[in-house]
């Protein structure tokens, strides 16, 4: 299993996340998380935006990283795809 720290539920129902798993998932203050129940364990995961998505993907994939077989798709392309269900 991961890290584990104890806390304890405020009178809000509030719980901090210690900064030991902020920081090894780099969730910022003001970042948006999700909060899941699964089975009997509640699962709060990092949501990444599409702009760190793109920063972090930004390289990943060039011409020696890219499969032979890969289909080639415009970038532009992609990104309209990517980003259609934005407003304009």
């Amino acid at each position: 299993m991961g890290t584990s720290e104890d806390r304890r539920v405020d009178e809000k129902g509030r719980v901090t996340i210690p900064q030991s798993i902020r920081e090894a998932l780099q969730i910022d203050p003001g970042e948006e998380v999700a909060v899941e129940l699964e089975g009997d364990r509640i699962v709060i995961r990092s949501r990444i935006s599409r702009e760190r998505l793109v920063e972090r993907l930004e390289g990943c994939v060039n011409g020696e990283t890219r499969a032979e077989d890969a289909d080639r798709i415009d970038p532009e392309d992609l990104k309209a795809e990517w980003t259609s269900d934005l407003p304009n």
